[in-house]
């Protein structure tokens, strides 16, 4: 008997429905973080719409530079698709499901009320095309803003054998979650995802902090 195909840890939402007809719940908590941190970049992009001025805010660590010269124009032709890509998303949902109307109108009301929808995205369809569309705005936000921000914490002495090295984790600044992105020692040990379960509990506390 063959043996059915197994989802690796960073599978996408199509793999979910090619696999069990359904969006899984991980790829769930990524488009919901998704739509938030589209709201976050939305509300960054605002800087980008004067022309001429430099955009520079300080983070927890790093920042992000942007300078309007021709931003504004570029900012503007891509908040105005943002909003009309959720508007149509939210539009699918009030033509199928009796009673489900977003409270107002605005990038913020559309964006919680997708975040309420997403169990019945799961099983729909389109659900897969929701969350490659949005992929791709956040995609031309990060492109249009610069890169993001990290936040660079100490996670104690290395795992490795008879290395005097400090681990640190690397968790984006802009994102809400706890998970770093990378965990490497400073003198260049890179500590793979299965191995994070040994520094668990150091990533939670220094995350929090």
């Amino acid at each position: 008997m063959e043996e059915p195909e197994r989802l690796t840890d960073d599978h996408a939402s199509r793999d979910c429905r090619n696999r069990c007809g359904r969006i899984c719940a991980r790829c769930l908590d990524r488009i919901d973080g998704g739509l938030r941190t589209l709201l976050d970049l939305y509300r960054e992009s605002d800087q980008a719409l004067v022309p001429g001025a430099p955009v520079l805010r300080e983070r927890v660590s790093g920042s992000r530079a942007t300078v309007g010269i021709v931003l504004d124009e570029q900012a503007l032709a891509l908040r105005t698709r943002a909003a009309e890509v959720l508007a149509l998303w939210a539009r699918l949902v009030v033509d199928e499901r009796t009673g489900a109307r977003p409270a107002g109108r605005g990038l913020a009301v559309l964006v919680g009320f997708l975040r309420g929808q997403l169990p019945w995205f799961a099983g729909h369809p389109a659900g897969v095309d929701l969350d490659e569309e949005l992929a791709e705005l956040l995609a031309d936000f990060r492109h249009l803003l610069g890169p993001a921000p990290v936040r660079r914490f100490a996670l104690g002495p290395c795992t490795r054998p008879e290395c005097a090295g400090t681990l640190y984790g690397v968790l984006s600044a802009e994102g809400g979650d706890r998970v770093p992105d990378q965990v490497a020692c400073d003198t260049g040990h890179a500590l793979p995802p299965r191995q994070w379960l040994l520094v668990a509990g150091r990533v939670r506390e220094a995350a929090t902090t």
